[in-house]
């Protein structure tokens, strides 16, 4: 599984670490080592991964306008979907928060 972390705070790690993590007689392999643990050290960021769907056809989609996301499978009617956003289909899903990518051609 990824393991994310803020960028900006490791380049502080680093900065404010640089005494402890280099020295002028250490190899190579050393420095790195040192690098590798403060990264290893780092607390993670409090981030949600990123869902990407798409609108599907459904059964009903041609009788009565119905829609689904492909993610939650949650399904819409085109009127719930007009009061949500106006004319076009929303760019996310108004229950996962999915990123829709399009409408399914199926």
């Amino acid at each position: 599984m990824s393991r994310y972390i803020d960028a900006e705070k490791l380049k502080c790690s680093i900065d404010s670490e640089t005494d402890s993590i280099f020295d002028w007689d250490m190899t190579i392999e050393e420095l790195y080592y040192n690098l590798c643990k403060l990264i290893d050290d780092e607390p993670t960021a409090d981030v949600q991964e990123a869902r990407h769907g798409k609108w599907e056809s459904t059964e009903l989609m041609y009788e009565n306008g119905c829609t689904r996301c492909s993610e939650c499978k949650t399904e819409y009617y085109a009127s719930d979907l007009e009061e949500i956003c106006g004319d076009t289909f929303p760019i996310y899903c108004p229950l996962c928060g999915a990123r829709m990518g399009g409408v399914a051609n199926d």
